[in-house]
């Protein structure tokens, strides 16, 4: 099975700072519309209290402030940008990794080793100057790691039909799984935020309701409800999980049908077509991710 260490340095740095540039930007922007949802909860109940208002005053402008800055931050880092060129970066690296390790188009079998390294490397270096910006944000231990590495020449020099094997079980089936597991977890996920934002918008009508019969009432949520709507409203654009849904199944699907016709492979010819087929149907999957993300 190919880990982490036994892709290109490229792929490895730039899938780390990936993770990493998506947990901060995701964490950021969690935390800022936690801050609202707090300043909108400080707001439920109307004080009398000329001292007891001070202070509510001063905590909400606190959380409002701290949405400020997180905001600013997030301009200023473009953790964002950072996150999807490196994911870029990372799968333009591993499909290419994965078309040298199974001597596909460009790569073959029938070259000599040392024409091939230096094909692979050129290509990883074309790749890699497209995204230049990233280069001061990758790890500098890890970009001097290998290129080539033992386990890619190992696979590399397997026969035919242990690298359409090996191609079948750690690429493919490995990427359905992946996908499939990514599918469910979003449908989920989109599910529980529709039944927050309904739930909050009933009863911000039933607070309503309440406060038309009760005018003196103290007691105010219909600011927290729809905050907390609002909020999740916002949350589910961001990670967009009905169209990560619906582009991991369609992605699954289709790497479903190319495996299918693995059967037929009796050549080198007829393998590494059926590797370039595999290797645009994740890559589709991985431009269609990117463009959404873009809108």
């Amino acid at each position: 099975m190919m880990e982490l260490k036994d892709f290109p340095n490229y792929y490895q740095a730039a899938d780390n700072i990936s993770i990493k540039s998506q947990k901060a930007y995701l964490n950021i922007i969690r935390f800022d519309l936690i801050s609202m949802i707090f300043a909108a909860l400080l707001a439920i109940y109307s004080f009398q209290d000329v001292n007891q208002k001070f202070w509510i005053y001063c905590f909400t402008g606190l959380l409002l402030l701290v949405g400020l800055i997180l905001t600013i931050v997030l301009k200023s880092k473009k953790y964002e940008d950072v996150w999807y060129q490196g994911r870029a970066l990372a799968e333009s690296s591993k499909t290419l990794t994965w078309r040298f390790i199974t001597c596909a188009e460009y790569f073959e079998q029938s070259l000599d080793l040392n024409t091939v390294k230096e094909r692979f490397i050129e290509r990883i270096r074309e790749v890699a100057n497209e995204f230049k910006d990233l280069s001061s944000s990758m790890d500098s231990k890890t970009l001097n790691q290998e290129i080539i590495t033992s386990k890619m020449l190992e696979v590399r020099n397997l026969s035919m039909n242990e690298r359409k094997e090996y191609y079948i079980k750690n690429r493919i089936e490995d990427q359905q799984n992946w996908y499939s597991k990514k599918a469910e977890w979003n449908k989920g996920r989109y599910n529980f935020w529709f039944w927050i934002i309904l739930a909050s918008q009933f009863f911000a009508i039933v607070s309503v309701v309440i406060l038309m019969n009760n005018p003196d009432n103290n007691w105010n949520i219909v600011g927290l409800l729809t905050t907390i709507a609002s909020s999740a409203i916002s949350w589910l654009q961001i990670k967009q999980h009905q169209e990560q849904k619906q582009a991991y199944t369609t992605a699954s699907e289709e790497l479903n049908f190319i495996k299918e016709l693995s059967y037929n492979i009796n050549s080198e010819k007829q393998l590494s077509e059926f590797i370039l087929d595999s290797e645009n149907a994740i890559s589709r999957e991985h431009t269609l991710w990117l463009a959404q993300r873009r809108k």
